[in-house]
């Protein structure tokens, strides 16, 4: 079996624990209640379940064991390797990982059915970052919060999915919605391409940070459902992985398009000037590349290019003195 018809393969899967739990719901207490859960799973901080339905309850304590990949010194070096450059992951993730990811055009076409980046796209890139943030911090880690956090989002991509599938509208020529072959490319742009955002900006992380920073994604991936045998083992096999899917899904779609223009405009709604606004869509131009950046419609911008430079270089001194 080639590469391409393994991830074709991949995209007929959904999460089926999680899909068998949701129709559970919606057939003991109606449709409406599953749309009622739609702000708990995507609050990071609430995470009480003692008032859920019972079937909810029973799937956490299941689902609360962490993975034979797990490896507590690697946990502590990802998450620190985070809180100490939080404020460049970040960018990075704005500006490259969020808008690499819309480049899967079957993939695109979930997020723009369900509008949940188009409608409101601040709110969502706001999710997104709160996300980073409750996964990438020690305490939930070693609290134990961590299962309720990723039990949240695995059971808001199912509920999404139960939503679109009965819509009928979803052609399945498209892939399962929010497939495994989605959901690891996800993971691998919250990991890998961070990695490598990170090395443009001139912040290089040394081998045993890679190696954590993939390794805890991993075991983050296998709690939010992805199977274990289509995550890469290392980075290495990380960079394999990415090419595949990349060759498998990435090519110019109105979906992806107008969800980065979607993304663009947010990041111009909150900064002060209109420069500022130029040179960050500059920067996401910088750091997904100009084949990319162009099949994505990021419009070029009057930053020169040797601006951008002096600033990534400086911004990178900086934040190794600081």
């Amino acid at each position: 079996m080639t590469k391409h018809n393994i991830l074709s393969h991949y995209r007929l899967i959904g999460d089926h624990p999680a899909d068998l739990l949701i129709q559970s719901l919606v057939d003991e207490n109606g449709i409406e209640y599953i749309r009622s859960l739609f702000p708990f799973f995507s609050n990071y901080k609430d995470l009480s379940f003692g008032n859920l339905d019972p079937l909810i309850q029973d799937f956490l304590k299941v689902n609360s064991n962490l993975p034979a990949s797990f490896d507590k010194k690697n946990m502590i070096r990802a998450t620190d390797y985070y809180r100490n450059n939080q404020e460049n992951i970040g960018l990075v993730l704005g500006l490259y990982s969020l808008p690499y990811c819309y480049l899967g055009a079957d993939g695109a076409r979930v997020l723009s059915f369900s509008a949940r980046l188009n409608k409101d796209a601040f709110k969502r890139l706001v999710e997104t970052g709160n996300f980073l943030k409750a996964v990438l911090n020690h305490d939930n880690w070693s609290e134990g919060k961590i299962f309720a956090i990723c039990i949240k989002v695995r059971l808001l991509h199912a509920s999404i999915r139960y939503f679109i599938l009965k819509s009928d509208r979803w052609d399945m020529k498209w892939g399962y919605p929010i497939n495994q072959e989605d959901l690891v490319g996800t993971n691998l742009a919250f990991s890998l391409i961070v990695l490598r955002g990170m090395e443009k900006l001139g912040l290089q992380a040394d081998d045993s940070v890679k190696k954590a920073y993939i390794n805890l994604w991993n075991v983050i991936g296998n709690l939010l459902g992805v199977q274990d045998d289509i995550l890469p083992e290392n980075y290495l096999a990380a960079i394999k992985l990415d090419k595949e899917i990349s060759k498998h899904q990435f090519k110019n779609s109105p979906h992806g398009s107008e969800l980065t223009n979607s993304l663009m405009n947010a990041f111009r709604s909150i900064v002060p000037n209109e420069f500022t606004a130029e040179l960050l869509q500059e920067q996401s131009r910088f750091l997904l590349g100009e084949n990319y950046a162009n099949m994505l419609e990021i419009k070029t911008t009057t930053i020169p290019k040797s601006v951008l430079s002096v600033y990534n270089k400086t911004s990178a001194l900086m934040s190794k003195i600081f």
